[in-house]
């Protein structure tokens, strides 16, 4: 004989309410399905487990003899449950990805930082920020390293890394002699923010803050993905100005640095740094493993990262 586990755990639903519709809501279906289980589950039994009355429930001598030994079973197969989800967990490496448009230090001592951690881990440069936050909802990644623009109620995230605006220009600009720049003195400038192109929540924000301090004259220079050394030809052969992060240890800070180019800090009196955090997916918040707990340990790895 061949009991369904379904069939019993249904079985001590009733018997613990002794109303198969009160049943059938703490199951979350309807009664006429519930009872027609109970019967299946009786005739695989070979006798009566409730008496039913119109206004009453009762377990017969045989529900009763048997509630015990069905509580037993339903916990077993728990506990069958939670030693597959622990095997499972321990060897299923956590998910961990970051856009590819931070800057390159830091994605380096981030996938040496996942590599010490003490669970299995795989790193992988997932693409755009918007590329990562969908993989993170998806359900494809634990976390995801993405720039902070706007709120998204969709990801829980804790900052790891600030960076200081910075601007790269030819190395003959008259901006290039200075230290410090506002973003106001930009106006009368063609700027380039393609970095921001492969997400558009991130370059309709940048667009805006810029526009509200007057820079309104942003242009193309990058024609595909990527393409940091057509940027860096354009901005040299163009003169044009390129809004990127104070990362002078970056690969794209030492692509515009002397004697070619000059990277200048812009003054944070006007602009705010540009903040990078490991987002996870709200509604996985709770793992395991704790995504929280995860993005707390590499934030310790990491250390305090502020450039500028």
């Amino acid at each position: 004989m061949e009991i369904d586990f379904t069939r019993l755990k249904y079985f001590v639903a009733v018997a613990d309410e002794l109303h198969f519709k009160r049943a059938a809501d703490r199951l979350r279906i309807t009664p006429p399905p519930l009872s027609k289980q109970i019967k299946l589950l009786e005739r695989e039994l070979g006798g009566p487990l409730f008496e039913r009355h119109y206004h009453e429930v009762r377990l017969t001598p045989l529900g009763e003899a048997l509630l015990g030994p069905a509580r037993a079973i339903l916990r077993q197969v728990d506990g069958l449950k939670d030693i597959a989800a622990g095997v499972l967990e321990d060897g299923t490496p956590i998910r961990v990805g970051a856009t590819a448009y931070a800057p390159s230090d830091l994605l380096e001592d981030l996938e040496t930082a996942v590599g010490g951690l003490a669970s299995p881990a795989t790193f992988e440069v997932a693409g755009s920020a918007a590329e990562v936050t969908a993989k993170l909802v998806s359900g494809h990644l634990e976390l995801g390293l993405i720039h902070l623009a706007v709120e998204d109620r969709r990801l829980r995230a804790r900052t790891v890394a600030e960076y200081q605006g910075a601007i790269a220009v030819r190395a003959d600009d008259p901006l290039a002699c200075r230290d410090l720049v506002r973003i106001e003195e930009l106006r009368d400038r063609e700027v380039v923010i393609d970095f921001a192109r492969p997400n558009p929540v991130i370059l309709a924000a940048l667009t805006r803050r810029l526009a509200k301090r007057g820079v309104r004259n942003i242009v193309r220079a990058v024609s595909g993905r990527g393409g940091e050394l057509e940027m860096a030809a354009q901005v040299f052969n163009r003169r044009l100005v390129a809004l990127v992060s104070y990362a002078p240890a970056s690969f794209i800070g030492r692509m515009f640095s002397p004697p070619e180019f000059k990277l200048v800090r812009i003054d944070e009196d006007g602009w705010e740094p540009s903040r990078l955090a490991l987002a996870w997916a709200a509604d996985r918040a709770d793992g395991p493993p704790r995504p929280a707990d995860l993005a707390e340990d590499l934030s310790a790895k990491l250390g305090p990262i502020r450039r500028g």
